[in-house]
């Protein structure tokens, strides 16, 4: 158990320094935990070269039961550290980047003002965390939760739309799109499918190409053309709907395992989401 954070680390991060700085170890100490733990099982998990280490077929077998014991430890101490009717302690509440970043933060300074010992933990990842293995308590999806046993709130649906800087020459006609500097995804490829699913020609001018969200909200705030974002984040960052006729409403859950519903500080951050994600979502 002592070398698994060490193993998940160099997986996680690529190198024994890099895993080193992220544990706040020196470097010898992960290699050393590296070493034990291939003593331990016989086998080798990593192979050694002068650009760095290549995990070997096992070590990437080993990945996420290594991830699925350290998110149950970590599970373990939230729980074991607080009582289940205290208010304080810490909650951890798996989203989007997005939302963690542009949508979390005034709703979680809201609720601490009400609840003060409360403390989070927030994985910010566009990928669906595994509530049923405790990776977090609360989730915010845009999918609906197919494990069994949670407890999940559907929210109003996040209006999403298209938007550009102030100024910028916009489309006055859905037929413009084409013509028009436009910002969309790349390898994920699911804007320009979106569009053409809603019967709007694709962009012809794709100025900028980016899977992270968080890029294309902000090359859209500097004025480099068209892009999506949801509608109440682009009117806090003063962009400006184009082409309103073009809308998606998003989908929303709140998700927690009902084993954790009645958790009192769990309880008291999954009903303050549900009052006030609305208002910014």
């Amino acid at each position: 158990m002592d070398h698994i954070p060490a193993f998940h680390a160099v997986m996680r991060h690529g190198s024994l320094s890099a895993a080193a700085r992220a544990l706040r170890l020196a470097q010898p100490t992960v290699r050393r935990h590296i070493e034990a733990l291939e003593s331990d099982i016989g086998a080798a998990l990593f192979t050694r070269a002068a650009n760095g280490l290549t995990p070997t077929e096992l070590a990437q077998t080993l990945y996420p039961m290594a991830q699925a014991v350290l998110e149950q430890a970590a599970a373990m101490h939230r729980a074991a550290t607080t009582t289940a009717d205290t208010l304080g302690g810490v909650v951890r509440i798996t989203t989007s980047r997005i939302v963690a970043t542009h949508v979390l933060p005034p709703v979680l300074a809201t609720l601490r003002t009400r609840t003060p010992g409360l403390r989070f933990e927030i994985a910010a990842t566009d990928q669906a965390e595994n509530l049923a293995q405790r990776a977090a308590d609360i989730a915010i999806r845009f999918t609906p939760p197919r494990q069994q046993m949670m407890v999940a709130q559907s929210l109003s649906p996040v209006d999403i739309g298209l938007f550009a800087a102030p100024g910028f020459p916009a489309p006055q006609t859905v037929e413009e799109i084409t013509t028009i500097p436009f910002i969309a995804d790349d390898r994920e490829d699911l804007i320009l499918p979106g569009l053409i699913a809603a019967g709007v020609a694709p962009p012809g001018c794709l100025v900028v190409r980016c899977d992270d969200p968080l890029a294309q909200i902000a090359h859209i705030v500097e004025g480099l053309g068209v892009g999506v974002c949801q509608a109440k984040l682009a009117a806090r960052l003063g962009l400006v709907r184009v082409l309103p006729e073009i809308s998606y409403k998003m989908p929303i859950w709140l998700v927690v395992h009902e084993d954790q519903a009645h958790v009192a500080r769990i309880r008291r951050v999954f009903d303050h989401l549900k009052t006030h994600l609305p208002a910014v979502m």
